[in-house]
């Protein structure tokens, strides 16, 4: 079975794919300082897993979104990446 990954960089982003995660019980990956402790509570309640990037992502930078692209293609099977795009 496929799982959904949400690899998300903006609030703006987040606010747009929240729905879709949450009813998809999807993976989120997201920039660093884009959830505040509610919405990580909420994530959490809903169990949704989340991983914070180590680094801040600049919205747009290709070469960091392929090797985060590369990293999770590498650590989880079966996953199918939706990627915000701006």
């Amino acid at each position: 079975m496929t799982q959904a990954l949400y690899l998300i960089f903006t609030e703006a982003g987040f606010a747009e794919a929240k729905t879709a995660v949450m009813e998809e019980k999807a993976l989120l990956w997201i920039n660093p300082d884009v959830l505040d402790d509610t919405e990580l509570k909420e994530l959490n309640n809903a169990q949704i897993t989340v991983k914070i990037l180590d680094d801040w992502v600049k919205p747009g930078d290709e070469k960091a979104t392929l090797t985060i692209i590369n990293q999770i293609e590498k650590n989880i099977k079966n996953v199918s990446i939706l990627v915000e795009y701006l």
